[in-house]
C-alpha cells in the first residue's frame, strides 16, 4: 500500500511538473483574431543598475496596413547617450509560435521560457538586445484585469512580476556590453479600438533595490476605473478604487503626481515623477499621415520617468513611472 501511495505521489509530481512546463510555454502563444482591431503584445523590460532602461516588445496586429502583421521593437535608454529605438515589421508568415521549443518568433526576434528562466533576443538594425531573466514565466492576471467595451475585450497578465535580469547590448557599430538590473514582463491582448480603450494609464514598477512592486491603473474613456491594482512582492495583488493625475509643465518638462484611493475612500498611496527618461508620441511623429491613423489608434503619448511611490509610515520606493495619455 505504501509503495502504491509513493508511486501515486511520484506520478502526481511528474504531471504537475509537465503542467507547469506547458503553462510556461503557452504563456508565449498568441491567440490570433481576425478582428480588425486585434492587437497582442509581449513586453519585456529591464531597469538597469547604471540608470538605463531597456525594452523589447514582440507584437502581432491587424491594425494598420495589411493584417497578421508582426512587430519587433526595442528601446534602449542609457545615461548620457542618444536613445536607440529600432523596430522591424514583418508579414504574417514571418511570425510563429513553436510549441515544441516554447518559442515565440517575430522575424529574427524571439522569446523563450523554461523551468530555469526566460530569454529574449532582438537583432535589429545591425545591433542586438538580449535579456536573460532568472525567473521562468508565471502568468497571473490580478483582479479586474479584463476590460470590456461593447462586445470587444482587453486582457492583461503579468508574466514576470520581478526578477534579476542580465542585459547584453550591442548597438550598431558598437562593442558588446553586458549589464544587470531588475526585470519585468507582461502580455496584453485586445480587440478594442486603441482610441476607445483608455483615457489614460499610470504604471509604476520598482524592480531594483530592497522592495519590489508593480502598480497598474487605467481610466476608461467613460470615466470608469479598472484595472487599478498594487502588487507587492510576496503578497497578493491589492485592488484600488480610483486615481487622480495632476501635471505641471508640458511635453519633456512635464512633472506628474498621481494619488490612489483605496476601498475605504481614503488616499492609499501617491506617485510623483523625479526625472524624465523619454517622451514617446508615435502618431504625432507621423506628421501629415497622423490624420489617417488617429481615428483608429488615437494619439497616445507615453512619458517614462524615474519616480517615487509614497505611502504613509513607509519608506519611499524608487522605480519607473510611466504615464500614457490619449492625446494631449
Amino acid at each position: 500500500m505504501r509503495r502504491e501511495t509513493r508511486l501515486s505521489s511520484l506520478l502526481l509530481a511528474a504531471l504537475l511538473a509537465l503542467a507547469g512546463t506547458a503553462a510556461r510555454g503557452a504563456a508565449l502563444e498568441p491567440t490570433f483574431s481576425t478582428n480588425d482591431n486585434y492587437g497582442e503584445s509581449f513586453t519585456f523590460i529591464g531597469d538597469l543598475d547604471d540608470g538605463g532602461f531597456v525594452l523589447v516588445q514582440l507584437s502581432m496586429t491587424n491594425i494598420g496596413p495589411g493584417s497578421r502583421t508582426g512587430i519587433c521593437r526595442a528601446t534602449v535608454l542609457r545615461p548620457g547617450q542618444r536613445a536607440w529605438t529600432p523596430q522591424n515589421r514583418v508579414g504574417g508568415k514571418q511570425w510563429r509560435y513553436d510549441a515544441a521549443t516554447s518559442t515565440l518568433q517575430v522575424g529574427d526576434c524571439w522569446a523563450r521560457s523554461s523551468a530555469t528562466g526566460t530569454q529574449v533576443e532582438a537583432p535589429l538594425d545591425g545591433g542586438r538586445v538580449t535579456l536573460t531573466y532568472d525567473a521562468p514565466l508565471s502568468p497571473r492576471s490580478p483582479d479586474g484585469s479584463v476590460v470590456e467595451v461593447g462586445n470587444e475585450r482587453y486582457r492583461h497578465e503579468v508574466l514576470v512580476a520581478t526578477s534579476p535580469v542580465k542585459v547584453t547590448l550591442q548597438p550598431p557599430k558598437s562593442a558588446e556590453e553586458t549589464l544587470t538590473g531588475g526585470g519585468y514582463a507582461d502580455h496584453t491582448r485586445s480587440t478594442i479600438p486603441p482610441a476607445k480603450l483608455a483615457r489614460r494609464w499610470v504604471r509604476f514598477r520598482a524592480l531594483r533595490g530592497g522592495q519590489h512592486l508593480v502598480l497598474l491603473a487605467r481610466e476608461g474613456q467613460d470615466g470608469e476605473f479598472g484595472p487599478v491594482y498594487f502588487w507587492e512582492e510576496g503578497q497578493a495583488p491589492r485592488r484600488l478604487e480610483s486615481f487622480t493625475l495632476n501635471r505641471e509643465g508640458t511635453k519633456e518638462r512635464s512633472v506628474w503626481r498621481a494619488e490612489f484611493t483605496g476601498d475605504d475612500g481614503h488616499m492609499a498611496m501617491a506617485l510623483r515623477s523625479t526625472s524624465i527618461l523619454q517622451r514617446n508620441a508615435p502618431v504625432e511623429q507621423l506628421g501629415m499621415l497622423a490624420g489617417l491613423v488617429r481615428p483608429v489608434v488615437g494619439s497616445p503619448v507615453t512619458y517614462l520617468h524615474r519616480g517615487v511611490l509614497e505611502q504613509a509610515g513607509k519608506t519611499p520606493v524608487q522605480g519607473l513611472l510611466e504615464v500614457t495619455l490619449e492625446g494631449e
